[in-house]
This record gives C-alpha cells, sequence and structure tokens, in this order.
C-alpha cells in the first residue's frame, strides 16, 4: 500500500506555480526560492539521487546525503518532494516529523537532502493487485514477473540551491 500511496501522491500533484519576476535593466530575471529548510546540512557530501540505489548493502535503510532535481513537490503546503533518481524512477522525499516545508513551488530546482533513505521490494503479487486495481487487463497484469524496489527519503534537513535564469 505505501507504493500505492506514493503513485496516488505523484498522480494528485498539479502543475508547477510560476517563479517570481524582476526586471533588472531592462532584463527580466526569475529567482527562484532557495536555502536551508530544516536542519543545517553540509552540501559536499552529497551523493547523486540516481546513485542511490548502488549504496544500499545488507540493510534496506541507509544515511545519507543525496542530491538530485525536484520533479515534484506538495503544492498544498511544501511537505514533500520527489527527486530524479534516472530512469524513469524518483524517490519520494518526506521531512522528519513534519518539522519543516519546503517552498511551494520547489519543482524544477536542485536540491540536497541529508536523512534516511529507505528501500521497499514491491513483490510481484502486490504489484499484480495494483494492476488489477487500476484496471489493467490479464495480460497486463500477468505480465508482471518481476518484483521492483521502491524508495523513500526522510530529510532532516534540504538545501535548496539557488538559481536565476536570464531573458532579455
Amino acid at each position: 500500500m505505501k507504493y500505492l500511496s506514493f503513485i496516488l501522491i505523484i498522480l494528485i500533484s498539479v502543475a508547477c506555480q510560476q517563479a517570481p519576476r524582476q526586471s533588472v535593466n531592462n532584463e527580466t530575471v526569475t529567482t527562484f526560492p532557495s536555502g536551508t529548510f530544516g536542519k543545517e546540512i553540509p552540501a559536499e557530501k552529497a551523493i547523486a539521487a540516481a546513485d542511490l540505489i548502488g549504496i544500499f548493502n545488507a540493510s534496506d535503510t541507509v544515511e545519507t546525503t543525496i542530491s538530485g532535481s525536484i520533479i515534484n513537490s506538495c503544492k498544498h503546503s511544501g511537505c514533500w518532494m520527489d527527486l530524479d533518481m534516472g530512469n524513469s524512477e524518483t524517490i519520494h522525499v518526506t521531512f522528519l516529523d513534519e518539522s519543516f516545508t519546503i517552498p511551494l513551488d520547489a519543482a524544477g530546482k536542485n536540491a540536497i537532502a541529508q536523512g534516511t533513505a529507505i528501500r521497499e521490494l514491491i513483490t510481484v503479487e502486490t504489484l499484480q493487485n495494483y494492476a488489477r486495481e487500476e484496471g489493467k487487463s490479464d495480460e497486463e497484469v500477468a505480465a508482471i514477473t518481476q518484483p521492483v524496489y521502491a524508495y523513500e527519503f526522510v530529510a532532516n534537513g534540504v538545501l535548496i540551491e539557488e538559481q536565476q535564469s536570464h531573458s532579455d
């Protein structure tokens, strides 16, 4: 069910809001919210979210710092974000004890998050049940023959990197 809730969160998210614009010397500069949210974290020790899969060994939880592009974020209260892991995979990031939030328009920015990465194996039976619930055909359900891992991250701190784009 945890995997299904990740999918539902992604599906119910709305389009990104446009960042504030300022005019400087007849040039429009788009500014994006940045800074540290939650615990202050060191950016230099972060690994790419795409490399996260390789650091899991015997345990399904790992304390680490990851970086990646924010694909999606909560537009209601800023209480979660999804980071790109490459290959059409994302890692869902929530914030420890809901003790902080990020800007509502964080999607599209780069972030560094420190905390606990969690890997959960979703069985073939569970994946097939999800497919049935989604109304997939018997053939599509039968084609699911391999378990997959779902990833989530509980951050105690997030650094959203400053970005600016210029246009004339």
